[in-house]
């Protein structure tokens, strides 16, 4: 069957995908009439090109200088908080992991 490439206008569900906008994706000829009509989408200005496939090549040396990469700031206040004993969720943010952790100092 032919798709029609399409170049979502602003937020919209299409079948079970959640688009935002300037995001490219396919639909049917009928769907695509539909969707430019009632402005949720525009045609694309060219067809996607295809992806290349990756060349395999040697993987390059790592200088031996590097150091580790960085932690962020919550990664680090998550450490800070298991060495102090405090039973860590996942779903803190910054904020309330400095709360817990400032309640385990005193």
């Amino acid at each position: 069957m032919k798709m029609r490439t399409l170049t979502a206008i602003k937020p919209h569900k299409y079948g079970t995908r959640h688009l935002t906008a300037g995001e490219d994706y396919e639909a049917p000829p009928r769907h695509a009439i539909a969707l430019v009509a009632g402005r949720k989408a525009r045609f694309a200005d060219k067809a996607a090109p295809a992806k290349a496939k990756p060349v395999a090549s040697a993987p390059e040396p790592e200088p031996e200088n590097v150091t580790a990469e960085p932690t962020n700031d919550i990664d680090r206040l998550r450490m800070e908080a298991t060495q102090l004993g405090i039973d860590v969720d996942r779903r803190w943010g910054v904020a309330r992991l400095n709360y817990e952790i400032g309640r385990a100092r005193g």
